[in-house]
Protein backbone atom coordinates (compact mmCIF):
# COMPACT_ATOMS: atom_id res chain seq x y z
CA UNK A 1 0.00 0.00 0.00
CA UNK A 2 1.17 3.51 -0.77
CA UNK A 3 2.29 5.19 2.46
CA UNK A 4 0.08 8.21 1.91
CA UNK A 5 -2.95 5.88 2.00
CA UNK A 6 -2.12 4.11 5.26
CA UNK A 7 -4.51 4.78 8.18
CA UNK A 8 -3.60 7.87 10.16
CA UNK A 9 -4.87 9.75 13.22
CA UNK A 10 -3.58 13.15 12.07
CA UNK A 11 -2.50 14.78 8.82
CA UNK A 12 0.90 13.71 7.59
CA UNK A 13 3.43 16.53 8.01
CA UNK A 14 5.47 17.24 4.87
CA UNK A 15 8.32 19.70 4.77
CA UNK A 16 7.61 22.12 1.93
CA UNK A 17 10.68 21.96 -0.35
CA UNK A 18 12.45 20.21 2.54
CA UNK A 19 13.11 22.26 5.68
CA UNK A 20 13.72 25.76 4.28
CA UNK A 21 14.19 27.35 7.70
CA UNK A 22 17.31 25.23 8.16
CA UNK A 23 18.65 24.64 4.63
CA UNK A 24 18.02 25.97 1.15
CA UNK A 25 14.85 24.76 -0.51
CA UNK A 26 14.93 21.57 -2.58
CA UNK A 27 18.43 20.53 -1.51
CA UNK A 28 19.78 17.27 -0.10
CA UNK A 29 20.78 19.11 3.08
CA UNK A 30 17.15 20.10 3.63
CA UNK A 31 15.86 16.61 2.89
CA UNK A 32 18.36 15.06 5.30
CA UNK A 33 17.23 17.55 7.94
CA UNK A 34 13.65 16.33 7.42
CA UNK A 35 14.81 12.79 8.19
CA UNK A 36 16.62 14.04 11.29
CA UNK A 37 13.47 15.79 12.55
CA UNK A 38 11.41 12.64 12.17
CA UNK A 39 8.67 14.24 10.07
CA UNK A 40 6.52 12.15 7.76
CA UNK A 41 7.72 13.39 4.42
CA UNK A 42 8.66 16.20 2.08
CA UNK A 43 7.33 18.05 -0.94
CA UNK A 44 9.78 18.85 -3.71
CA UNK A 45 9.62 20.45 -7.16
CA UNK A 46 11.02 19.13 -10.42
CA UNK A 47 11.79 20.32 -13.94
CA UNK A 48 13.01 18.39 -16.96
CA UNK A 49 16.23 19.69 -18.49
CA UNK A 50 16.71 20.09 -22.22
CA UNK A 51 18.40 16.68 -22.38
CA UNK A 52 15.68 14.90 -20.41
CA UNK A 53 17.05 14.72 -16.86
CA UNK A 54 14.66 15.39 -13.96
CA UNK A 55 16.17 17.94 -11.57
CA UNK A 56 14.88 19.10 -8.20
CA UNK A 57 14.37 22.86 -8.42
CA UNK A 58 11.50 25.30 -7.87
CA UNK A 59 11.90 28.26 -10.24
CA UNK A 60 12.05 28.04 -13.99
CA UNK A 61 14.44 31.02 -13.98
CA UNK A 62 17.53 30.07 -12.03
CA UNK A 63 18.51 33.61 -10.99
CA UNK A 64 16.69 33.94 -7.62
CA UNK A 65 18.25 30.79 -6.23
CA UNK A 66 21.63 30.65 -7.96
CA UNK A 67 22.40 34.23 -8.99
CA UNK A 68 22.81 33.03 -12.58
CA UNK A 69 20.09 34.00 -15.02
CA UNK A 70 18.77 31.24 -17.25
CA UNK A 71 15.82 28.94 -17.90
CA UNK A 72 16.37 25.55 -16.35
CA UNK A 73 14.21 23.80 -18.94
CA UNK A 74 16.53 25.11 -21.67
CA UNK A 75 19.73 23.97 -19.94
CA UNK A 76 21.40 20.57 -20.09
CA UNK A 77 22.00 18.61 -16.91
CA UNK A 78 25.73 19.30 -17.28
CA UNK A 79 24.99 23.05 -17.18
CA UNK A 80 22.60 22.76 -14.25
CA UNK A 81 24.98 20.58 -12.26
CA UNK A 82 27.55 23.37 -12.24
CA UNK A 83 25.18 25.83 -10.57
CA UNK A 84 24.96 26.26 -6.81
CA UNK A 85 22.06 27.42 -4.68
CA UNK A 86 23.20 30.61 -2.95
CA UNK A 87 23.65 31.16 0.77
CA UNK A 88 21.19 34.08 0.74
CA UNK A 89 17.65 33.55 -0.59
CA UNK A 90 15.11 36.36 -0.92
CA UNK A 91 12.27 36.00 1.57
CA UNK A 92 9.90 38.85 0.75
CA UNK A 93 9.48 42.02 -1.28
CA UNK A 94 11.04 44.17 1.45
CA UNK A 95 14.57 42.97 0.80
CA UNK A 96 14.69 40.43 3.63
CA UNK A 97 16.75 37.30 3.11
CA UNK A 98 17.04 33.86 4.61
CA UNK A 99 20.74 33.17 5.18
CA UNK A 100 22.34 29.72 5.24
CA UNK A 101 25.76 28.35 6.13
CA UNK A 102 26.96 27.29 2.70
CA UNK A 103 26.02 26.94 -0.93
CA UNK A 104 24.26 23.75 -2.02
CA UNK A 105 24.18 21.87 -5.30
CA UNK A 106 21.04 21.02 -7.29
CA UNK A 107 20.15 17.30 -7.09
CA UNK A 108 18.55 14.92 -9.54
CA UNK A 109 15.20 13.39 -8.56
CA UNK A 110 16.72 9.95 -8.97
CA UNK A 111 19.41 10.53 -6.35
CA UNK A 112 16.87 11.97 -3.90
CA UNK A 113 14.61 8.94 -4.22
CA UNK A 114 17.57 6.56 -4.01
CA UNK A 115 18.95 8.11 -0.81
CA UNK A 116 15.62 8.51 0.98
CA UNK A 117 14.42 4.97 0.22
CA UNK A 118 12.61 4.21 3.48
CA UNK A 119 12.88 7.49 5.35
CA UNK A 120 10.27 9.84 3.92
CA UNK A 121 7.05 10.00 1.93
CA UNK A 122 7.47 12.36 -1.01
CA UNK A 123 5.14 14.59 -3.01
CA UNK A 124 6.86 15.20 -6.34
CA UNK A 125 5.41 18.37 -7.82
CA UNK A 126 6.01 18.57 -11.54
CA UNK A 127 6.48 22.31 -11.74
CA UNK A 128 4.40 24.32 -14.16
CA UNK A 129 3.25 27.93 -14.13
CA UNK A 130 0.68 27.17 -16.82
CA UNK A 131 -0.33 24.01 -18.69
CA UNK A 132 1.87 23.44 -21.75
CA UNK A 133 1.33 20.61 -24.20
CA UNK A 134 4.96 20.86 -25.31
CA UNK A 135 6.19 19.92 -21.82
CA UNK A 136 3.93 16.93 -21.26
CA UNK A 137 6.93 14.57 -21.54
CA UNK A 138 7.96 15.64 -18.03
CA UNK A 139 5.25 13.30 -16.77
CA UNK A 140 6.77 10.33 -18.57
CA UNK A 141 10.28 11.21 -17.41
CA UNK A 142 9.14 11.43 -13.77
CA UNK A 143 7.30 8.12 -14.14
CA UNK A 144 10.51 6.54 -15.43
CA UNK A 145 12.47 7.74 -12.39
CA UNK A 146 9.82 6.52 -9.95
CA UNK A 147 9.74 3.13 -11.68
CA UNK A 148 13.54 2.86 -11.79
CA UNK A 149 13.95 3.66 -8.09
CA UNK A 150 11.07 1.45 -6.95
CA UNK A 151 9.41 4.42 -5.26
CA UNK A 152 5.77 3.96 -6.24
CA UNK A 153 4.61 3.05 -2.72
CA UNK A 154 6.05 6.15 -1.07
CA UNK A 155 5.49 8.82 -3.70
CA UNK A 156 2.60 10.89 -5.03
CA UNK A 157 2.96 13.23 -8.00
CA UNK A 158 1.08 16.51 -8.34
CA UNK A 159 1.09 19.35 -10.84
CA UNK A 160 -0.75 22.42 -12.08
CA UNK A 161 -0.27 20.95 -15.57
CA UNK A 162 -2.83 18.31 -16.53
CA UNK A 163 -0.85 17.42 -19.67
CA UNK A 164 2.08 16.28 -17.52
CA UNK A 165 -0.24 14.35 -15.23
CA UNK A 166 -1.95 12.60 -18.14
CA UNK A 167 1.42 11.67 -19.63
CA UNK A 168 2.57 10.26 -16.28
CA UNK A 169 -0.63 8.27 -15.76
CA UNK A 170 -0.51 6.86 -19.29
CA UNK A 171 3.06 5.70 -18.71
CA UNK A 172 2.71 4.27 -15.17
CA UNK A 173 -0.84 3.94 -13.87
CA UNK A 174 0.22 2.61 -10.47
CA UNK A 175 1.47 6.05 -9.44
CA UNK A 176 -0.89 8.09 -7.26
CA UNK A 177 -1.13 11.51 -8.86
CA UNK A 178 -3.37 14.55 -8.94
CA UNK A 179 -4.04 18.08 -10.07
CA UNK A 180 -3.19 21.03 -7.82
CA UNK A 181 -5.43 24.04 -7.15
CA UNK A 182 -4.24 27.48 -6.07
CA UNK A 183 -6.31 30.43 -4.89
CA UNK A 184 -4.34 32.56 -7.38
CA UNK A 185 -6.43 30.88 -10.07
CA UNK A 186 -9.15 33.40 -9.15
CA UNK A 187 -7.63 35.96 -11.52
CA UNK A 188 -8.02 33.61 -14.44
CA UNK A 189 -11.53 32.63 -13.37
CA UNK A 190 -12.60 36.27 -13.45
CA UNK A 191 -11.47 36.53 -17.09
CA UNK A 192 -13.27 33.29 -17.97
CA UNK A 193 -16.46 34.59 -16.40
CA UNK A 194 -16.31 37.72 -18.53
CA UNK A 195 -15.77 35.70 -21.68
CA UNK A 196 -18.31 33.00 -20.79
CA UNK A 197 -20.96 34.75 -18.66
CA UNK A 198 -23.34 31.79 -18.76
CA UNK A 199 -20.80 29.69 -16.82
CA UNK A 200 -20.31 32.40 -14.22
CA UNK A 201 -24.07 32.74 -13.87
CA UNK A 202 -24.55 29.00 -13.40
CA UNK A 203 -22.00 28.81 -10.61
CA UNK A 204 -23.12 32.02 -8.92
CA UNK A 205 -26.61 30.57 -8.52
CA UNK A 206 -25.28 27.71 -6.41
CA UNK A 207 -25.52 28.22 -2.66
CA UNK A 208 -22.24 29.40 -1.19
CA UNK A 209 -20.65 30.18 -4.56
CA UNK A 210 -20.95 33.93 -4.77
CA UNK A 211 -17.34 34.90 -5.46
CA UNK A 212 -14.36 33.72 -7.48
CA UNK A 213 -12.71 31.91 -4.58
CA UNK A 214 -15.76 29.74 -4.05
CA UNK A 215 -16.03 29.34 -7.81
CA UNK A 216 -12.63 27.62 -7.71
CA UNK A 217 -13.77 25.57 -4.73
CA UNK A 218 -16.71 24.41 -6.80
CA UNK A 219 -14.46 23.45 -9.73
CA UNK A 220 -12.20 21.64 -7.28
CA UNK A 221 -15.03 19.67 -5.72
CA UNK A 222 -16.47 18.66 -9.11
CA UNK A 223 -13.13 16.90 -9.78
CA UNK A 224 -13.45 17.32 -13.55
CA UNK A 225 -9.69 17.53 -14.05
CA UNK A 226 -9.16 14.58 -11.74
CA UNK A 227 -11.52 12.43 -13.77
CA UNK A 228 -9.82 13.50 -17.00
CA UNK A 229 -6.31 12.51 -15.90
CA UNK A 230 -7.23 9.58 -13.65
CA UNK A 231 -6.24 11.21 -10.38
CA UNK A 232 -6.27 9.52 -6.99
CA UNK A 233 -5.06 12.55 -4.97
CA UNK A 234 -5.52 16.31 -5.11
CA UNK A 235 -3.29 19.15 -3.92
CA UNK A 236 -5.12 22.21 -2.60
CA UNK A 237 -4.11 25.59 -1.23
CA UNK A 238 -5.60 25.44 2.25
CA UNK A 239 -7.71 28.58 1.71
CA UNK A 240 -9.80 26.69 -0.86
CA UNK A 241 -10.82 23.91 1.53
CA UNK A 242 -14.27 24.36 3.04
CA UNK A 243 -16.28 22.22 5.45
CA UNK A 244 -17.16 19.44 3.00
CA UNK A 245 -14.27 19.49 0.50
CA UNK A 246 -12.23 16.73 2.11
CA UNK A 247 -15.20 14.44 2.65
CA UNK A 248 -16.22 14.74 -1.00
CA UNK A 249 -12.82 13.50 -2.09
CA UNK A 250 -12.67 10.78 0.55
CA UNK A 251 -16.00 9.53 -0.76
CA UNK A 252 -14.18 9.02 -4.09
CA UNK A 253 -11.31 7.23 -2.29
CA UNK A 254 -9.06 10.19 -3.10
CA UNK A 255 -6.58 11.88 -0.78
CA UNK A 256 -6.37 15.61 -0.10
CA UNK A 257 -3.10 17.40 0.54
CA UNK A 258 -3.05 21.03 1.70
CA UNK A 259 -0.34 23.69 1.36
CA UNK A 260 1.44 25.81 2.70
CA UNK A 261 1.28 26.48 6.45
CA UNK A 262 3.79 28.62 8.38
CA UNK A 263 5.35 29.95 5.15
CA UNK A 264 8.76 31.57 5.34
CA UNK A 265 8.23 33.25 1.98
CA UNK A 266 5.86 36.08 2.97
CA UNK A 267 5.53 37.73 -0.44
CA UNK A 268 2.05 36.30 -0.98
CA UNK A 269 1.00 35.21 2.54
CA UNK A 270 0.57 37.49 5.53
CA UNK A 271 -1.41 35.35 8.03
CA UNK A 272 -0.41 35.70 11.66
CA UNK A 273 1.07 32.90 13.76
CA UNK A 274 -2.21 32.46 15.66
CA UNK A 275 -4.15 32.29 12.39
CA UNK A 276 -1.81 29.61 11.08
CA UNK A 277 -2.21 27.62 14.30
CA UNK A 278 -5.99 27.85 14.02
CA UNK A 279 -5.83 26.78 10.39
CA UNK A 280 -3.69 23.74 11.29
CA UNK A 281 -6.34 22.68 13.82
CA UNK A 282 -9.15 23.24 11.31
CA UNK A 283 -7.45 21.10 8.68
CA UNK A 284 -6.88 18.38 11.27
CA UNK A 285 -10.58 18.39 12.18
CA UNK A 286 -11.51 18.15 8.49
CA UNK A 287 -9.25 15.06 8.18
CA UNK A 288 -6.94 16.46 5.51
CA UNK A 289 -4.48 13.70 4.59
CA UNK A 290 -1.27 15.70 4.47
CA UNK A 291 -0.12 19.28 5.05
CA UNK A 292 2.93 20.92 3.53
CA UNK A 293 4.70 23.46 5.70
CA UNK A 294 7.88 25.53 5.80
CA UNK A 295 8.14 24.79 9.53
CA UNK A 296 7.47 21.05 9.82
CA UNK A 297 8.97 20.87 13.30
CA UNK A 298 6.39 23.33 14.62
CA UNK A 299 3.48 21.61 12.91
CA UNK A 300 4.53 18.14 14.08
CA UNK A 301 4.85 19.42 17.63
CA UNK A 302 1.34 20.91 17.44
CA UNK A 303 -0.11 17.57 16.33
CA UNK A 304 1.80 15.35 18.73
CA UNK A 305 1.82 17.43 21.92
Amino acid sequence: MNGFYKPKSRPLVLGHRGVPLAHQENTMAGFRKAVELGIDGIELDVFATRDGEVVVFHDEDTERLTGVKGLISEMTWDEVSRLRVQKRIVQDDNGNYQTYGREERIPLLEEVLDELQDDLLINVEMKAYRPMWSRRKTGRLVADVIRKTGSCDRVVATSFDFFMLRDLENDYRSIHSGFAYDDGMADGIEKWCRLLPEIGSEFSQAAGNQNHMTFINRLLELNAVGRMVGSSVVGVEHTLIDSDTVQKFHDRNMLVGAYTLFPYDTRTVSASESDQMAEARRLHELKVDWIETDDPEKLLKLYTS
